[in-house]
């Protein structure tokens, strides 16, 4: 929270332009606004991880993150910049949103395998980095900015890019770039004026096309890099397309869970609960206090009274309570009706393939699609999946769920 003036106009100037960004690979902003003198962004609630944790967890136990789950990150937030960096306003002009604070920590992981990019506060556009500047403060995590952020110039969406490849570097080599150095001035000094070390030099297993993508990112010169999220995107693709996985390793979800099994619990029992004390106040919010009866009390009543209420109230006080219990039961009823019925949503199904490359048929009719890609499909349904490339054939029948979002399959020849 700030009452800094230009902060101010800054914040609710970016949260605009923030809320008109809709993609499935960035948080979703629902509201913004002031408050009792406080201003706040409600934003999406992603129920996981960040990638910095995941890292530093990791590294605790010295184990590396494999590397189809590092392109399938890096491709998903790669996604989503694209989608940013060509955000248009109502008249269709290009507002060039830069996220300019591209770390681990605003890339969020869900444990049902979703990825999303967080933190578009300090995201550029042209008629706010004039403010910026004037600000007189580089914006961004240190061990993650590109050079121009470091010296305030000519910042585009070339430095998301950069900071992108500092990610995968560290990623793919498990350990840090910069961010080891003493203090921020050491860092700035190296970002600024010491070469990066090629990669496959300190990962030497490395895949040759990788290793080129990620030193093209990290480039000093804006110009050297890619120019655009969607080209980066493309290129790490068609490496992912060749790797060799084993169709039983563990996925984003299990990889989650398995480290952090504490923290899915408990989330999942705060959810569940926030979740059933919303559903009763929602129920009940219109009904009011039910009084409790004293039947003691009620004996006393005059039986004239008694005699001259029952007159003026042609319903009888218990089929008034009766009724109202039957109108809460079939609230209850058609809420869980609601509920039966959702269960029947749609859930986007990743399917991947050993060679990738395969062509997928869902219930005997082509989709259209080659492995690895998405495809939502209605939960609880049968489907039956079959993939064809060249010589190669597989099938499976698949039942997509919450829990189930995966289909992963190593073809054999015919």
């Amino acid at each position: 929270y700030s009452t800094h003036t230009q902060l101010i106009k800054m914040f609710l100037s970016e949260a605009r332009i923030i809320c008109n960004i809709n993609h499935e690979n960035i948080v979703k902003i629902y509201d913004f606004g002031k408050y009792e003198e406080q201003y706040f962004i409600a934003m999406e609630y992603v129920f996981g991880q960040n990638l910095g944790f995941l890292h530093n967890k990791l590294q605790e136990k010295q184990i590396k993150l494999p590397d189809n789950l590092i392109l399938e990150i890096a491709m998903s937030v790669l996604n989503g910049l694209d989608h940013a960096h060509n955000t248009k306003d109502k008249n269709g002009i290009f507002l060039n949103v830069v996220h300019l604070d591209m770390n681990p920590n605003n890339i969020l992981l869900s444990y049902d395998g979703k990825v999303k990019v967080v933190d578009f506060g300090i995201a550029s556009a042209n008629y706010t980095r004039k403010m910026k500047d004037n600000l007189q403060n580089i914006q961004g995590t240190y061990g993650y900015l590109s050079p121009e952020q470091c010296t305030e110039n000519n910042v585009d969406r070339r430095s998301d890019i950069y900071s992108l490849g500092v990610i995968l570097y560290e990623l793919m080599t498990n350990q840090p770039l910069f961010k080891h150095l003493e203090n921020d001035a050491a860092v700035l000094n190296a970002i600024l004026n010491k070469p990066i070390p090629e990669i496959e030099d300190v990962c030497p297993e490395i895949d040759t096309r990788l290793a080129d993508i990620i030193m093209r990112a990290v480039n000093k010169d804006p110009d050297q890099r890619y120019s655009t999220a969607a080209e980066m995107k493309n290129d790490l693709q068609k490496v992912y397309n060749s790797l060799e996985f084993n169709p039983d390793a563990d996925t984003l979800p299990m990889t989650l869970k398995k480290l952090f099994p504490a923290h899915f619990i408990k989330m999942t029992k705060i959810l569940e609960r926030a979740q059933t004390e919303y559903l009763m106040d929602e129920l009940f919010k219109d009904i009011g206090d039910i009084e409790e009866i004293d039947l003691k009390e009620k004996m006393r009543v005059k039986k004239e009274e008694e005699e001259a209420k029952k007159k003026k109230e042609p319903f009888p006080v218990s089929f008034i309570l009766g009724g109202a219990l039957v109108f809460a039961l079939l609230v209850l009823g058609v809420i869980a009706l609601f509920s039966m019925e959702s269960s029947a949503k749609m859930e986007t199904i990743s399917f991947f393939t050993q060679p990738p490359g395969a062509e997928i048929f869902i219930n005997g009719k082509e989709t259209g699609k080659t492995t690895p890609t998405n495809m939502p499909l209605e939960c609880g349904k049968t489907y039956t999946v079959e993939f064809k490339k060249d010589d190669y054939v597989g099938g499976v029948n698949f039942v997509p769920s919450e829990k189930n979002r995966e289909v992963r399959m190593k073809l054999k020849k015919k």
